[in-house]
């Protein structure tokens, strides 16, 4: 499965994977908990946390994104082993295909309306799908501008690359707020996105969700920097759908795939 070519100059919304291969970038993700470590240092809540290369974990709640690709992935958690069970190479649109592990096609995910139809006809096969969860991933530029160490240390540093997961409650905000920015033939790597934090409640449920708000009077130029960037993420992305790949070709060695699936990859 080829992966289309990042590029500055088109147009290209990459809405990644929780896989540590090829070169290293910093993670970002939502804090939902005040403590941290197992001296229970304080951290704002909700905030960014970031793996910062130099100062390890920081947290921040005045942040601002980038976003100079996306991509969508598939995955199925296994809570009893606690690890993943299966997973999907990144893909784009929907209607890509885009295998797994086991030589299927996105871990067997489909559409909710798709999926809701088998509730009451097939409540296995409805299970089963509802073991696949959907990611959008970010891959761009973070600023903090009150970055805190755990504990509340102010800590200070220029904006650096990161990715973020963003799970089935955050999954389409951002696809909007970047869909809004290509209407007005605006480039969303040349904005930065404000983030802002919402509460969803839901029974005894309580969760986070990411508004963002494009800072649209402050366009920012592509350096050789962001080019060398976004060079690393395509890098990533394509180690990352190889390792998928070579994962397929290690269960089916094994024989937990049909050596058929080989010929399909092999012709993509």
């Amino acid at each position: 499965m080829s992966l289309v070519e990042l590029d500055f100059n088109q147009s290209t919304n990459l809405f990644v994977v929780p896989e540590d291969t090829g070169p290293q970038i910093p993670r970002a993700s939502i804090n939902r908990d005040a403590f941290f470590g197992e001296e229970m240092a304080s951290v704002p809540v909700p905030s960014i946390r970031l793996e910062h290369p130099d100062h390890g974990p920081v947290f921040g709640k005045d942040v601002a994104v980038r976003v100079f690709a996306t991509t969508m992935q598939t995955s199925v958690f296994d809570s009893d082993a606690e690890e993943y069970a299966n997973m999907s190479q990144h893909f784009i649109r929907f209607a890509d295909k885009a295998i797994d592990w086991f030589g299927g096609n996105k871990c067997g995910w489909m559409p909710s309306r798709q999926k809701e139809k088998l509730k009451a006809s097939d409540p296995v096969a409805y299970a089963k799908a509802s073991r696949t969860k959907l990611y959008r991933h970010l891959f761009g530029m973070i600023r903090m501008n009150d970055a805190v160490k755990p504990g509340s240390e102010p800590v200070e540093f220029d904006p650096i690359p990161f990715r973020m997961r963003l799970g089935p409650s955050n999954f389409y905000e951002i696809g909007k707020v970047v869909g809004e920015l290509e209407k007005q033939k605006l480039k969303h790597f040349n904005y930065e996105l404000g983030i802002d934090f919402k509460v969803e409640k839901r029974g005894s449920n309580q969760w986070f969700v990411l508004n963002y708000k494009p800072i649209v009077d402050n366009k920012i130029k592509v350096s050789k920097d962001d080019e060398a960037n976004l060079l690393t993420f395509q890098q990533v992305i394509q180690k990352e759908n190889e390792d998928v790949t070579e994962r397929m070709r290690e269960n089916i060695g094994n024989g937990s795939v049909g050596a058929e699936f080989i010929e399909s990859v092999d012709d993509e």
